[in-house]
């Protein structure tokens, strides 16, 4: 199989003289470099040549297709698919069709991902979008192992973004390869042979008893309320940003939560925490604690953009909303000795099986586990405060 440009037209080619003792000798036609010229017959379009493809079919017979207009990338795109038609025990001739740049794809591979989960979808817009910056002008079937390794160094050195940041990029382009491969425009995916890089697993990051002093002192308004409730029960920032009054039940000290996972989970309140939200109640009576209206990815990532800003601004470095709640996953299990089952029933991780028999019950023990909390980090910042006064 090959490509080759035809430069003769039947006006040019010359033509069979009879008597030969062969019978088969050639007048030679006229000669020329492709380009026009005087000796060119009348009619003969410019350019005179056009690109052709030899190739094999699934019978053994050679076929030779002409195309006029196109480049020789274009034609060799069309070889590229008639191989891969081939390949795949098509008969007859193949569908030819203009192969696809990362750019043009883009939007259709985006658009089969519509039903994804918003996330989802968010993150493969930013990927995607990256993606078509840099190999955007490259025809699906041409991206090779080898550009896909120069685009992950111009990722590190051009843009300085982490490893696992590059490595969700090439995540998302095989998803990408994967899809089409499904509509039949590739029968490769390049990524498969690109090995992910290496990274280091970082230790979640937790307050140290200084920190949370600072912020129960320092932060006022929405602000400390949003800290206290992401610390004292381990919801994350779309489940706090997502709080109404009716999950909140005074009488008994519980808050209901049920996002992210779908799953349902109680967790009981200090009366600390529940004398806090009484008085922003008296304040903000409207139907939700801290912000009306869906909460979306958008809106979560604002929000957490603007901790991450402010954890900053007090001195509190490399440090997001999200790892309040791990700070009170680790005072709980690490300081307090609070067991892991009754922990993962107020976090609502699903990786212990029995998770979901302890998810509604032992609310005695979480009521303990939360009380022990409230006042291990409430005598904290008493000392604390005792101490620089002093």
């Amino acid at each position: 199989m090959a490509i080759r440009w035809r430069k003769y037209y039947g006006e040019c080619k010359g033509k069979r003289n009879e008597g030969d003792k062969y019978g088969k000798v050639i007048e030679k036609g006229i000669k020329c470099n492709g380009r026009r010229g005087s000796y060119c017959p009348s009619g003969v379009p410019n350019p005179c040549g056009q690109w052709a493809i030899d190739y094999r079919e699934i019978d053994g017979r050679w076929v030779s297709k002409v195309f006029t207009g196109i480049s020789r990338t274009e034609a060799k795109d069309r070889l590229e698919d008639i191989r891969s038609n081939i390949r795949r025990g098509l008969i007859g001739l193949p569908q030819l069709r203009k192969m696809p740049t990362l750019k043009e794809y883009a939007g259709k591979y985006l658009e089969l991902s519509r039903r994804d989960k918003e996330n989802t979808l968010l993150a493969k817009k930013r990927a995607v979008r990256v993606l078509v910056q840099y190999l955007g002008d490259y025809r699906l079937g041409k991206i090779t192992p080898f550009i896909i390794e120069r685009y992950r160094l111009k990722r590190k050195e051009k843009d300085r973004v982490k490893d696992t940041v590059v490595n969700m990029d090439i995540a998302f382009l095989g998803n990408m390869f994967n899809t089409a491969i499904k509509q039949g425009l590739i029968d490769k995916n390049p990524c498969q042979q690109v090995k992910k890089l290496k990274t280091t697993q970082v230790k979640d990051r937790i307050l140290s008893q200084d920190e949370i002093t600072l912020l129960l002192d320092k932060l006022q308004g929405k602000d400390r309320l949003m800290v206290l409730t992401g610390l004292f029960t381990g919801l994350r920032l779309g489940g706090v940003l997502g709080l109404s009054w009716a999950d909140i039940d005074f009488n008994k000290g519980l808050i209901t939560s049920n996002h992210k996972t779908g799953k349902m989970i109680s967790i009981p309140v200090s009366d600390f925490l529940m004398s806090e939200l009484l008085k922003w109640k008296e304040s903000n009576s409207i139907d939700k604690l801290f912000i009306e209206g869906k909460i979306t990815q958008k809106v979560i990532i604002r929000y957490s953009g603007h901790f991450s800003q402010l954890f900053k601004s007090l001195g509190i470095q490399d440090f997001t909303f999200h790892n309040l709640r791990h700070t009170f996953a680790s005072i709980l299990q690490g300081e307090l000795g609070v067991g892991a089952v009754v922990v993962q029933g107020m976090t609502g991780h699903s990786s212990l099986g029995m998770l979901q028999k302890y998810s509604h019950t032992g609310m005695d023990s979480k009521k303990i586990a939360i009380n022990a909390l409230t006042e291990h980090v409430l005598n904290t910042q008493s000392k604390t405060s005792l101490a620089i006064a002093q």
